[in-house]
């Protein structure tokens, strides 16, 4: 189970398997994710060759669903709601602080999507392949700030913030391999969006 993290900011979106990985700054503490996984994907494949008679390589893209810690952006944007509406109430348009401009942008796959795509590759996926497990249904972050706040019932007014260091303004797989094995997303993100909230919404302190 890899990353899409390995690609940081692919040459080509949507990016397919074939796409160059990087790991540009080694300094960077971001990139130790990034790096294990690849290190991983190495070491997999190359038993793979001589010692491990079936090896398959999954790269998630940005799943999401409850109970997922709150490290990833939808947890981060439905708790950090959750304060703010518990401290300013439901003004009219409410102040919402984001990293970066809001006009980053991924494509988000429920967990329930993911689960049936990584069955599907352990069914019918070929020995030493790789294979990306995603949507190709790309969303600005400011689009998906605005789709929790409507778990809360609030507008909001997006304060744009300082960039991570070393993220990627796009990120999108092409998902034509694992397809080629019959998954399809079938998800609606807005209901995933929805299901999500309302589990940080009853468990995030």
């Amino acid at each position: 189970m890899s990353s899409s993290e390995v690609y940081q900011t692919p040459p080509v979106v949507p990016t397919d398997e074939t796409v160059s990985l990087s790991i540009p700054d080694p300094l960077n503490p971001r990139y130790s994710y990034a790096g294990g996984k690849l290190i991983s994907e190495l070491m997999a494949i190359n038993y793979g060759r001589r010692l491990i008679p079936r090896v398959l390589v999954v790269r998630p893209h940005n799943v999401f669903g409850p109970d997922m810690g709150n490290e990833h952006v939808i947890p981060q944007f439905a708790i950090r709601m959750k304060r703010l509406i518990a401290e300013k109430g439901t003004p009219p348009l409410l102040s919402f602080p984001i990293r970066g401009t809001g006009n980053e942008t991924r494509a988000f796959v429920a967990v329930e999507d993911f689960t049936d795509g990584t069955l599907r590759v352990l069914e019918k996926g070929e020995h030493l392949n790789i294979y990306h497990i995603g949507t190709m249904e790309e969303r600005t972050i400011a689009e998906v700030a605005e789709e929790v706040a409507r778990c809360y019932g609030v507008r909001i007014e997006l304060v744009p913030g300082e960039g991570a260091l070393g993220g990627t303004p796009r990120r999108c797989a092409d998902i034509r391999k694992v397809q080629a094995l019959g998954y399809v997303p079938r998800a609606k993100f807005s209901d995933a969006v929805a299901e999500t909230v309302a589990w940080y919404r009853t468990h995030a302190v």
